[in-house]
């Protein structure tokens, strides 16, 4: 069997349709379900107060660049700090605020391949926006076009800059045909992460990478579970037979969530889903969604997106979570699973390898539909190995809960703190910021002559208006 439907690889760019944009019309405004618990104050960095947040992902699109921004925002408002985030737009549903913060949307483009996918652009609007909230710290999530502008104002106003790698782009241009791209934007995003003052990744496997690539000063921050949410109490007999969908009682569920999308290579799971015995249940949405349902058929049923305790309960009712994303830097979905009590699939390749002992609290995976087959007969088969792997996962996922991670957040603010404060000591840098507050300073005060000048000019033009209607009132009496 081919790991990839014929026909479709490579295939023509054509026009898809946006399921963010679908979900939001039926209602669905998903964010309200991601909450971290508070830290402990005296480790909360208190000189960072006012933090700049650059999104390339947010709500409503839901994906593991969102979850973590929308997280690491929910800490801040919760520690007393102020936050404003800039994202591209996703066609006029981006909100404008989240909890007390705001969120200024930016003129974004879609790519036709990928709708779900926005690329936003630096603009002034940015400037202005962070000039009047005087950030103590930018931090970037998954930095592409649009970070751009937080690194340079950073740099111009000698402030630290953070930034998260969390999306494998080079490795995403190769996956959808473009190879030529690969290493123009690895060079790009390099360079956006060296001009940071720390760069945080989610696994070691994705920090030795980075290492080969020349990425500079960089640190391991993992993502939280949150097990009251994602617990194997949440199973419930009513979620196991929408899952089945007429399929046999005894079957065996084996799950998947996430997008479904070139990158996450569902079709992997084709072979494994013809398996007698073996129910397929795909949550999720995305642009390959209707090439997917043909390619399986009835092998699979197609749930669509789902959130909070309706996801939750997904999780808990199936037996067995699949995950086939080649290009994942750390793969929330599969520790979401963990905490379910599930034993996990994932394959031999990006952070994902990170999160499983293979044999203990899953298995790793070649690259191959029949590896994927074989793994899944096989814990079909053996119950008790299910049991075991579950029981495994479950401990995996309870000894990180979002507190420790948002504990190691704040001592990364200390240090990217510390190195800007060590830059400005030299002398180098005390020069160049002096001539920069200077060069701000004469560029406010051509603004504000600017404005004062088209200000008298509008008077002048009002007064001129009011003398010829004096004039026309003489005239007619």
């Amino acid at each position: 069997m081919d790991e990839q439907p014929r026909g479709i690889w490579p295939r023509r760019v054509e026009k898809k349709i946006n399921p963010t944009t679908e979900f939001v019309q039926r209602g669905l405004r998903p964010g309200d379900e991601f909450q971290v618990d508070p830290i402990d104050e005296s480790l909360i960095f208190k000189p960072v107060q006012r933090i700049g947040i650059f999104a390339e992902a947010f709500l409503p699109k839901i994906d593991g660049v969102t979850k973590t921004a929308v997280m690491v925002i929910r800490h801040l408002q919760q520690s007393g700090r102020e936050v404003i985030v800039f994202t591209p737009d996703n066609d006029g549903n981006t909100p404008p605020n989240i909890g007390p913060s705001k969120v200024v949307a930016v003129p974004a483009m879609e790519l036709p391949f990928v709708p779900e996918t926005k690329v936003g652009f630096p603009s002034a609007l940015v400037n202005e926006h962070l000039d009047a909230f005087k950030p103590d710290l930018i931090q970037l999530f998954s930095p592409a076009i649009l970070s751009m502008a937080g690194v340079w104002y950073g740099s111009a106003n000698s402030l630290p800059v953070i930034a998260n790698y969390q999306s494998d782009l080079p490795g995403y241009a190769t996956r959808y045909g473009m190879d030529l791209l690969a290493n123009p934007i690895r060079h790009a995003l390099r360079a956006i992460h060296n001009s940071s003052h720390l760069t945080l990744a989610p696994t070691h496997t994705v920090i030795r990478q980075l290492r080969e690539w020349g990425f500079e000063r960089l640190r391991l921050w993992g993502r939280g579970m949150d097990t009251r949410r994602f617990n194997p109490s949440k199973r419930t007999d009513e979620m196991r037979q929408r899952m089945l969908d007429g399929r046999p009682d005894d079957s065996l569920i084996l799950l998947y969530v996430g997008r479904i999308a070139t990158e996450k290579r569902v079709e992997l799971l084709h072979d494994a889903a013809m398996e007698d015995g073996v129910a397929l249940v795909v949550v999720g949405d995305g642009e390959r969604r209707s090439e997917m349902e043909s390619y399986f058929g009835d092998n699979a049923h197609f749930m669509g997106y789902m959130f909070g305790d309706e996801l939750a309960e997904a999780y808990a009712s199936a037996d067995l979570f699949a995950f086939t994303g080649t290009n994942e830097t750390f793969g929330q979905v599969v520790t979401e699973a963990m905490a379910s009590g599930l034993p996990v699939l994932v394959p031999n390749a990006g952070g994902v390898v990170d999160l499983v002992w293979d044999g203990m609290n899953g298995f790793i995976c070649q690259e191959t539909s029949d590896d994927y087959r074989e793994k899944v007969a096989y814990l079909r088969d053996h119950p008790e190995e299910r049991a075991r792997m579950g029981e495994m996962s479950l401990a995996y996922a309870r000894r990180m809960p979002w507190t420790k991670i948002m504990e190691m957040l704040e001592g990364y603010y200390a240090e990217a703190w510390d190195i800007n404060q060590e830059m400005l000591n030299q002398p180098q840098f005390r020069l160049r910021n002096a001539q920069r507050v200077e060069e701000r300073q004469q560029v406010r005060m051509e603004r504000q002559q600017e404005r004062q000048e088209r200000w008298q000019e509008r008077q002048r033009e009002r007064q001129t208006v009011e003398e010829g209607g004096k004039s026309s009132n003489v005239g007619d009496s």
